[in-house]
């Protein structure tokens, strides 16, 4: 009696199986293409404040995406699109450049020298705010409250000025590419609580060109912030004992500004201001 060996059809088939898996692999990946080599030039563009031209030079890619490194990730972009910088600082640029057979990355880096101010100088409350000089309001029955950020006058509901804070006049002025405060006192500065004598008319504080921060970033009530270096009283808007050198523009007009210093978690002075 002749005996067979016994064979299981169905794992002689397996290895042919695989074999014809990785041959139809191969011969896809071969139909897709050569990957991506990503590439590409940076131009600063004349006349345009902090704004570059980025040129791919990829090669075998279709599709593009950009990371500026300015924290907002990466877009959908063009072979060829810009850059705008509002701060100053170094910016890593990178380009995602899509190939049929893959993609690539490629990296530049930037570096922006000054800040683009024209946002600052355009903007409609900057430019009421620098048109002519300022002055506490002396014919408001208020123009000096003191309290807190949901209560303002909390603490004080306001009363007349001393004779010596009403010719105070304080300039908001762009000079040589920076934003400068000059504050005249006329002769002589009110002294709040912190400053001896207490509220009385004393020797003259008024300070000449001292720089400040503008912003349309406000955090608390406002539709803009000033800020100031240092602590008062040595520099200061309006009284010597704000709580600090941070003001917000709660409103303001060609005529009219209304100031209150302190942030939203301090003790506020808010204050009434004419054109001069």
């Amino acid at each position: 009696m002749n005996f067979k060996p016994f064979v299981n059809m169905r794992y002689m088939y397996v290895p042919l199986i695989i074999a014809s898996l990785i041959s139809g692999c191969k011969e896809k990946e071969g139909e897709l293409g050569e990957s991506a080599r990503a590439a590409f030039k940076v131009t600063p563009i004349a006349g345009k404040a902090n704004t570059y031209l980025l040129e791919s030079t990829s090669e075998n890619a279709f599709r593009y995406q950009w990371d500026l490194g300015s924290g907002q990730g990466v877009r959908a972009g063009k072979a060829v699109d810009t850059a705008y910088y509002l701060k100053k600082g170094n910016y890593d640029i990178k380009l995602y450049a899509y190939g049929n057979g893959g993609y690539d990355v490629a990296t530049q880096k930037v570096s922006v020298t000054s800040d683009d101010l024209s946002p600052i100088l355009n903007n409609p409350i900057f430019q009421k705010l620098t048109a002519h000089p300022w002055k506490l309001n002396a014919n408001s029955n208020a123009p000096v409250i003191v309290g807190t950020e949901g209560n303002p006058g909390e603490y004080f509901q306001g009363g007349p000025l001393a004779d010596c804070q009403k010719d105070d006049v304080y300039t908001f002025a762009f000079v040589n590419n920076d934003f400068k405060l000059t504050y005249n006192a006329n002769g002589s500065t009110f002294n709040g609580g912190n400053v001896a004598p207490n509220y009385s008319c004393s020797s003259d504080r008024s300070y000449v060109n001292v720089s400040f921060t503008f912003s349309s970033t406000v955090s608390g009530a406002g539709i803009a912030s000033i800020t100031l270096p240092g602590n008062p009283p040595v520099n200061f808007i309006g009284v010597t004992d704000v709580s600090s050198n941070n003001y917000r523009i709660i409103s303001i007009s060609d005529t009219e500004m209304v100031l209150r210093s302190g942030t939203a978690t301090e003790t506020v002075h808010q204050m009434r201001f004419v054109a001069q």
